[in-house]
């Protein structure tokens, strides 16, 4: 999944694209990426963790709009934060399975 944090910094420093469309772009691809993470999180240990996700995402979801009219230096600190969230979020699920017994 390294790639989709790849291209979710891409996407926000496209310099041909609108800044306010360009964000919220960036900011809808965020919430995906975050939902297709907390689909995989299916065990009841990973139940609180798969809540906690799907709450950030309605947050981030709901608060689109002012991200997207946020300063450069605000936006760019989202967008750092996210990506450190995302890499968190897949070595999480990658130690999860190599951790599971069949």
């Amino acid at each position: 999944m390294s790639d989709i944090v790849d291209e979710f910094l891409r996407l926000s420093e496209d310099p041909n694209s609108d800044p306010k469309s360009r964000r919220r772009q960036t900011m809808e691809r965020l919430v995906q990426t975050l939902l297709t993470m907390a689909d995989a999180e299916i065990g009841p240990e990973e139940a609180q963790h798969r809540h906690s996700i799907i709450h950030l995402t309605t947050i981030i979801r709901d608060m689109t709009g002012r991200i997207a009219e946020a300063d450069d230096p605000t936006f760019a600190a989202i967008v750092r934060e996210a990506a450190v969230l995302i890499r968190s979020l897949e070595r999480r699920q990658t130690d999860a399975a190599g951790c599971t017994v069949h």
